[in-house]
């Protein structure tokens, strides 16, 4: 039976993890203000928050617990992609108005334009990203302001690390298929899963990749399970 690796930048209890980068969050606080959001008048200038991964929630959330005012985020109306978003959201006590089941930033663009139509969305997003979400909702002349939540930042490995020949490998980013290329390359007996179609078109034309059912680390790992029996 092929061995399974979670490919990620934080542990997983459920898995064996390698972690090929590391999450830095970034100040926010600081970020409203060069974009001209007073943190105590939040709800005077925003009128829906954009997420596309939960690590963009977590950052907002540390600067919450840091500055007493940006409490009032989760008074606004989240729009969001995927179930690992919308778990984190409901146990912060955020206003969840919209969760996309689609895995693909460009999906999830048309899905919300017409909710977002005439709203100023704030978009906490990562430092690099891989989607057109912004490109999209620029053309449909949406009011949309991004900040750069947090950063992935890759690690260099050991050579020891590499996970063995025939392994199935499960990436959660585009970035840590990259950071996981960077130290290692590729080995062709590898099968691979991405977590969503984004993640999937990281991947080169060689790898023999698969997109999960769902966008949870619980859909990934059970594919994995019938493809490690390969």
């Amino acid at each position: 039976m092929r061995e399974i690796v979670l490919i990620n930048s934080t542990i997983s209890k459920e898995i064996p993890t390698l972690c090929v980068s590391e999450i830095h969050y970034l100040p926010i606080y600081d970020a409203l203000l060069e974009s001209n959001i007073p943190p105590h008048a939040i709800k005077e200038h925003i009128d829906a928050l954009v997420f596309t991964s939960k690590h963009g929630i977590s950052a907002l959330m540390c600067e919450m617990e840091r500055y007493s005012e940006l409490g009032a985020f989760l008074e606004i109306p989240v729009l969001a992609i995927g179930a690992g978003c919308e778990r984190v959201l409901e146990s912060a006590g955020f206003c969840i108005e919209f969760i996309s089941s689609s895995s693909h930033g460009e999906s999830f663009a048309r899905e919300i334009i017409a909710r977002a139509c005439g709203r100023r969305l704030l978009y906490l997003r990562a430092q690099s990203i891989v989607s057109n979400l912004d490109l999209a909702l620029r053309q449909a002349q949406i009011p949309l302001t991004q900040i750069i939540a947090y950063a992935n930042t890759p690690k260099s490995l050991p050579y020891s690390q590499k996970p063995a020949p025939r392994s199935v490998l499960i990436f959660s980013a585009p970035s840590n298929y990259h950071a996981f290329v960077q130290n290692f390359g590729w080995d062709s007996s590898y099968i691979a899963i991405a977590i969503g179609q984004t993640t999937l078109r990281a991947f080169a034309p060689s790898v023999q990749g698969y997109v999960s059912p769902k966008q949870t680390l619980e859909a990934c790992i059970k594919l994995a399970k019938e493809l490690a029996r390969v």
